[in-house]
């Protein structure tokens, strides 16, 4: 008998097994049996219980486990006349602390901390008051610079890292307590203090799918033209997977001239897939000089933080210092810098970094916050459905004249004049809709008096969607369809995709409209090849896309 248990009826009959309020833990070889615990954590109890005053538990099976003692209400052990007997001396609880294989807790537990010795009778719930003239008040001044090394030490090592509201937010929830356009910079002016810096290499980080959108039209103004710049277009595990890569650094370089840079190459890369980093790094390492500092430039919600979270994560050890990052725009509120001696293997050699680069950095700068972009006017809700997060898979349509597609109650495309149809593929996450021009204006209308229609985002109640911006026209363009089964345009939404459109015909009309009338515009075609061939009967089938 154990506790009162038979060991028959606890193994024969599981069913008849009594409820005992309080029941001991104790080791067993058998693993679906009760109280099973492996070597490990059975050594970690036993290193608890000598802490606590407790007896050891020894054996290896149920058979060999002795029975434990009652306790008394103070922790100590009752003996057989019912007084309570110490477990554990003064010596013996010295002993057992000093054994201990955590050094934190050996220092908790024997009044030590990393920087001396403490006294554990003389820490209470108040600080010792350095005004007064006792000898335990005259180490009070260096308490808290001993508290605030043992924590920045701590950081450092990737550990008990302290953050604030915002960021913990953003990090465990993906949402921010107040409006997101409250944090973001929209003035591409904060960066002019670049110009005065000689000894640095930017890195202009911009969002492959929302070209010419996430540029900054003359960027060199602002950051200086002497500069060494590397462009990044990020997020290119968006696109499909059969797209030529030279083909189109060729097309991404047409948008490059208005930007008055220094520009030294071209890369496309995934910061979330870790796709192109490695060439990135290389190209870094070899451009960038001793001492130099490296500074992420761009839009805002491009991917600037998670590009440098991607170059950690290709160094040793360097996972613990990433930064935060989010979908929503305006995550990084201020100048953030990771010291490069993080980015061993990637940006500094594996031996370490050079006597010129203890000192030097590679910053997160805010990203520049474009008005015109279509997300502008979304919650942090609506971003996720609107914004692309996963590879896009194009659709091909036949849009007839005087017909509409509608991207939600983002952006719409009218054909107004020209041949009887056109031919449209679709890049985008939000699923389009087909109707003709009398009915899109209705919807709007529907959507401007607060009334939930087919179209969204945007979405939530009345007085949501009365607050979203009325559609206005964004752009009319007439244009020449110059190939039958190849695009002649894109037209672009900022911030949630493109629509091609492929033909053969003399002349076609066009009309666009966008909230407000603004983040529309047209421009020669990304992937012109992804027009699929389809039949006029097809797009009378499903109007819209599952």
């Amino acid at each position: 008998m154990v506790h009162g248990v038979d060991k028959r009826a606890n193994t024969l009959y599981p069913r008849m097994r009594p409820k005992l309020k309080y029941l001991s833990a104790r080791p067993t070889e058998h693993q679906g049996a009760p109280g099973y615990l492996n070597q490990q954590k059975w050594k970690q109890m036993n290193q608890s219980n000598i802490v606590a005053g407790l007896p050891i538990i020894e054996g290896t099976s149920l058979d060999e486990t002795p029975s434990i003692s009652p306790l008394a209400e103070n922790g100590s052990e009752l003996g057989g006349d019912g007084t309570s007997k110490k477990v554990l001396s003064e010596e013996g609880y010295k002993l057992a602390v000093r054994n201990l294989e955590d050094p934190e807790l050996r220092a908790i537990f024997s009044g030590e901390s990393l920087y001396g010795t403490v006294d554990p009778n003389s820490v209470s719930g108040s600080r010792p008051d350095p005004a007064s003239g006792s000898s335990e008040s005259t180490n009070a001044a260096s308490f808290d610079a001993l508290v605030a090394a043992r924590l920045r030490r701590r950081a450092e090592q990737g550990r008990d890292r302290i953050v604030c509201q915002r960021c913990h937010t953003l990090k465990h929830y993906s949402r921010v307590d107040r409006p997101w356009r409250e944090d973001t910079v929209s003035d591409p002016r904060s960066l002019t203090f670049l110009r005065y810096r000689t000894n640095l290499v930017a890195v202009v980080v911009c969002d492959l799918f929302d070209i010419p959108g996430s540029l900054i039209p003359h960027l060199g103004e602002f950051i200086g033209e002497r500069h060494p710049v590397i462009l990044v277009a990020n997020k290119a595990d968006l696109l499909p997977k059969d797209y030529h890569e030279e083909r189109l650094k060729m097309w991404f370089k047409r948008f490059t001239k208005d930007l008055d840079l220094n520009i030294q190459s071209i890369h496309l890369v995934s910061a979330l897939k870790n796709l192109g980093t490695r060439e990135l790094a290389a190209d870094i390492s070899e451009r960038r000089r001793a001492g130099q500092d490296i500074y992420m430039v761009g839009r805002a919600n491009v991917g600037k933080s998670e590009l440098i979270n991607a170059l950690l994560r290709i160094s040793i050890g360097g996972s613990k210092h990433r930064v935060l990052a989010s979908h929503i725009p305006g995550t990084t509120m201020g100048l953030a810098a990771v010291p490069l001696r993080h980015f061993i293997k990637a940006l500094v050699p594996a031996e370490g970094p050079r006597p010129q680069d203890r000192q030097a950095s590679l910053y997160d700068t805010p990203g520049v916050f474009s008005s015109k972009s279509i997300t502008s006017h979304l919650t942090s809700e609506e971003l996720k459905s609107a914004i692309c997060s996963k590879r896009i898979v194009p659709f091909s349509f036949i849009l007839n004249r005087n017909q509409a597609i509608m991207l939600g109650g983002l952006g719409r495309l009218e054909l107004i004049d020209g041949p009887d149809r056109v031919y449209v593929t679709v890049f985008t996450s939000v699923r389009p809709h087909f109707t003709n021009v009398e009915r899109a204006a209705e919807l709007m209308k529907r959507l401007e008096r607060g009334e939930r229609t087919i179209l969204q985002p945007p979405f939530g109640d009345a007085e949501r969607l009365k607050s979203f911006p009325q559609h206005r026209v964004a752009l009319e363009h007439t244009f020449e369809g110059l190939h039958r089964q190849h695009a002649t345009l894109d037209v672009a939404f900022a911030g949630i995709g493109w629509i091609a459109i492929t033909g053969q015909f003399p002349t076609a009309t066009i009309r666009a409209f966008a909230p407000n009338g603004h983040g529309v515009c047209v421009r020669p075609p990304m992937m012109p090849f992804e027009y699929k061939k389809i039949s006029p009967h097809m797009s009378a089938a499903r109007k819209t896309p599952k």
